[in-house]
C-alpha cells in the first residue's frame, strides 16, 4: 500500500516475461481463475476502480476528491505487476500487485514502515523483493465483520448458483497467481503491510510470513511481515496446507520447486 496518490497512469510499463506471456491462468476453483491483467485495459481499469471503492469509500484510507474519475493509481503502478480474479462471467472479483523495487522508488512500505535491527534482506543485492500491495476484493463476495475487507471468512458470497462458496477462494486464488509469477520471474521474497489479524489468518491458511518491524499507523495500524519463498515452497510441497494443494496446478515444470519434481 503507498500513501502518495497519483491519476497518472503508464500502459504498457510492465512488461510480461516470456513464460508469463504464455502461462495458463491459474484457477483454483471452476468459477475463479487468477491471472496478469496488465495486457488488459479493460480489467485493468476494473481494478482501479475496486481500488478506489475499497481504499476510498469502504475503508476510507484516501480521499475520493483525489479520485475525480473513480480510479485510484499511484506512482508504483508504473513498475508493479497487476492480477486479477476473474470470475465465471468475465468480471473482476478481486485484485492486488506485485511492486517491484527500483532503486528510486523502492517499495511503496520504505516510506512508512521501520524495520528491525538485523533485517538486511530488502537491501541483499543477491534477493528479489517484491511487495503485495493494493489488495481488494468486491463486495458482491461477502465479507463478515473481522475478515478486514479481503473475504477470507466463512460467510458465503451475496451471489448465487456455483459461485456460493467462501470468499477465501478469492483471496487464495489471487495468492496462487502472485506465487506462480512469482516462481517464473525468480523471486525470492514477498514484503507486505498489514494488519495483525489478517496476517494470522494467510499465516494459518500456509502463507509464512513473518514480522519484521514493529506496529505503525499506514493505513490503520499494520506492520511489516516477510515471506521467504523457499518455506513457501516447502508449505506447498508439503501436504499440510489444504489450500495450497493447486498451487502448483498451470505452473510449467521448470519452475516448480525441487521437492516437487523429485516427488514426480
Amino acid at each position: 500500500m503507498s500513501s502518495t496518490a497519483s491519476n497518472a497512469h503508464h500502459p504498457g510499463a510492465v512488461s510480461l516475461s516470456p513464460a508469463d506471456e504464455q502461462a495458463p491462468p491459474a484457477l483454483a476453483s471452476p468459477y475463479f481463475i487468477g491471472r496478469i491483467i496488465d495486457d488488459d485495459p479493460e480489467l485493468l481499469r476494473a481494478s482501479h476502480a475496486l481500488r478506489y471503492q475499497v481504499y476510498c469509500h469502504e475503508r476510507h484510507f484516501l480521499s475520493p476528491d483525489a479520485y475525480p474519475d473513480g480510479i485510484e493509481t499511484d506512482e508504483f503502478d508504473e513498475h508493479s505487476i497487476h492480477m486479477g480474479v476473474i470470475n465465471a462471467r468475465g468480471e473482476l472479483a478481486a485484485t492486488g500487485r506485485l511492486v517491484q523495487m527500483t532503486a528510486a522508488a523502492g517499495l511503496p512500505a520504505f516510506d512508512h514502515c521501520t524495520f528491525y535491527a538485523g533485517v538486511n534482506v530488502l537491501r541483499d543485492l543477491e534477493r528479489r523483493v517484491i511487495e503485495v500491495s493494493r489488495v481488494a476484493v468486491s463486495r458482491s463476495y461477502n465479507r463478515r465483520e473481522g475478515d478486514q475487507h479481503y473475504g477470507l471468512g466463512s460467510a458465503p458470497p451475496r451471489v448465487e448458483g456455483g459461485e456460493r462458496r467462501r470468499g477465501g477462494v478469492l483471496l487464495m486464488t489471487l495468492f496462487k497467481i502472485m506465487y506462480q509469477t512469482s516462481r517464473r520471474r525468480g523471486i525470492t521474497n514477498w514484503l507486505c503491510a498489514t494488519e495483525k489479524p489478517l496476517n494470522r489468518m494467510v499465516t494459518r491458511s500456509g502463507l509464512p510470513f513473518r514480522q519484521i518491524g514493529p506496529e505503525t499507523d499506514y493505513y490503520g495500524p499494520v506492520a511489516p511481515y516477510l515471506l521467504d519463498m523457499p518455506e513457501f515452497d516447502d508449505n506447498i510441497t508439503g501436504g499440510q496446507y489444504p489450500s495450497l494443494n493447486d498451487f502448483l496446478d498451470g505452473l510449467e515444470p521448470e519452475f516448480w520447486p525441487a521437492a516437487a519434481k523429485v516427488t514426480v
